[in-house]
């Protein structure tokens, strides 16, 4: 028996199973020698759609200042592996969350001086992301789902320590997709600027880690067909 109808049964058996995270439709060729193919689309179509991100996270290499950051933003996708979209973070919360930490209490304790630093109070700029991979993975071998992994490269404006100036922006981010709509994301996130310290100026960088949710409006989409003669 051919190779390819040995592996047609258990396709047309997880495809008829419906356990799956995020459902598309299947479609089924039959060729002049009576084989039968079995294409599954994209689970998710982002093309000409808009998605509104939200997430919250931490800073990750500033020991001296600990800083929380949310973050929200407005993109416009122009094709399967490519959009643009507005971000604004902010960084600001007083006393309430974040703050010196223990570090910065020691640098004074042991040498007698005040370190500098540069908090972060808000980031505004435009980013474009790439989507260079995207996959499906089997969770408790029953449930399948979507992901993607997306690039970002940005820029825009900083204000940190009562200045506003230029400021740049990479980062790369996982969705995991829970319908055709709504996603998971967790990713990792860098401001480049140069910061003034008061006795210097320096180039720095502001990672963050962070997770949140994404949502696609339109909350549906079409797949378009091709006709085969």
């Amino acid at each position: 028996m051919d190779l390819r109808r040995h592996l047609l049964l258990p396709i047309m058996a997880l495809v008829a199973s419906g356990s799956t995270m995020v459902a598309a439709p299947v479609q089924a060729q039959t060729v002049e020698d009576g084989t039968i193919t079995v294409i599954q689309p994209r689970p998710v179509l982002r093309r000409n759609r808009v998605d509104l991100s939200t997430s919250f996270g931490t800073t990750l290499n500033t020991p001296l200042y600990r800083q929380y950051v949310v973050t929200g933003s407005l993109g416009f996708n122009i094709s399967e592996t490519l959009s643009i979209a507005g971000t604004f973070e902010w960084f600001d919360f007083d006393d309430a969350l974040g703050g010196k930490t223990q570090d910065y209490e020691d640098v004074i304790g042991t040498t007698v001086s005040v370190p500098g630093v540069a908090p972060l109070t808000w980031y505004g700029g435009l980013d474009v992301n790439y989507v260079p991979f995207y996959g499906k993975l089997v969770m408790f071998k029953k449930v399948i789902g979507y992901w993607d992994l997306e690039l970002t490269l940005g820029g825009g404006v900083i204000d940190s320590s009562d200045s506003i100036h230029p400021a740049g922006a990479m980062g790369v981010q996982g969705n995991l997709y829970f319908n055709r709509w709504l996603s998971m994301n967790l990713g990792v996130r860098n401001r480049i600027s140069v910061e003034d310290y008061g006795f210097d100026e320096s180039l720095t960088n502001t990672a963050s880690a962070h997770l949140g949710f994404t949502m696609f409006v339109p909350f549906g989409f079409r797949y378009r067909t091709a006709v085969v003669e």
